[in-house]
């Protein structure tokens, strides 16, 4: 759901659930409000909550038995929570006035990301995107 409230704030939310016939299951949900500053600047806070159940065959690392038919120790498919907490920065020139040889830059974005999983895994995360039109 996405709710525009004025031309400064809008809220997007998404929510998934997700299942399969290895006996995961799980739910996602997160919420971004972009914040516009200018007419050409946007701020972007926002959050993501994941919770997932383990695999049929999951077993932790040393665990499984030589006679187990099938096993993985592959932590993603482990039961875990996570939580990811965001801000971006958005500068748009719908006009493309500025130019990078025969290409208009039309936006580029910048977000940092912290990414924390409840089984002691943790991440930084920076991205970088930039579009551009042709002349």
């Amino acid at each position: 759901l996405n709710w525009y409230l004025n031309e400064t704030f809008t809220v997007r939310t998404f929510y998934r659930y997700y299942f399969d016939d290895w006996g995961i299951s799980s739910h996602t949900a997160s919420i971004e409000v972009p914040i516009k500053i200018t007419d050409k600047f946007t701020l972007y806070p926002s959050y993501r909550f994941y919770n997932q159940t383990a695999a049929d065959y999951f077993r932790p690392y040393e665990s499984a038995l030589s006679t187990d038919d099938f096993y993985t120790s592959d932590y993603d498919l482990s039961e875990y929570s996570a939580n990811q907490i965001g801000f971006g920065v958005s500068y748009t020139d719908i006009f493309a006035k500025a130019h990078i040889w025969k290409l208009g830059l039309k936006s580029i974005d910048l977000k940092f990301y912290q990414y924390d999983r409840d089984t002691s895994f943790s991440s930084s995360i920076i991205t970088a995107g930039f579009k551009f039109v042709m002349d």
